[in-house]
């Protein structure tokens, strides 16, 4: 889930009922600052406001690196769309899309889910990294 926060939000947070909320991507934003035009002068541009812009994800305790890392992967794909990836990936590889491993369509696919791999793997790392700071094992 994609959240907005006015200050830099923490990594790890402890909601209080045995769950914690892991945000990640975090990101400095600027939108425009919600101001009326009579109260700017003719000539001044339209001032930015900071925010923050992260995704999280809720992970119930105990925490573990693996269990942080599945979440957000489930957040961020559901099974089902992970099964779709791969099953495209498989029939590709086999010539079953497109008539042809080399078809454009196929490619594609594979794409499609070497993309997938790659964030995945970065995901991970970021998890990782974080968890490391933590002290999570």
């Amino acid at each position: 889930m994609i959240a907005f926060y006015d200050n830099q939000p923490a990594k790890l947070e402890a909601v209080g009922n045995g769950s914690y909320v892991y945000r990640f991507n975090i990101q400095k934003v600027e939108k425009p600052a919600t101001v009326e035009p009579s109260e700017l002068a003719s000539d001044d541009e339209a001032p930015v406001q900071e925010q923050w812009k992260c995704e999280e994800a809720t992970v119930w305790a105990p925490l573990s690196s693996n269990k942080i890392t599945e979440t957000v992967i489930t957040e961020k794909w559901d099974n089902n769309r992970e099964q779709k990836l791969v099953n495209e990936f498989n029939a590709a590889n086999l010539g079953m899309i497109g008539g042809a491993k080399s078809s454009e369509e196929a490619k594609a696919k594979i794409e499609a889910y070497k993309a997938y791999l790659s964030e995945r793997a970065t995901l991970k790392a970021q998890v990782d990294a974080d968890c490391l700071e933590y002290g999570i094992l």
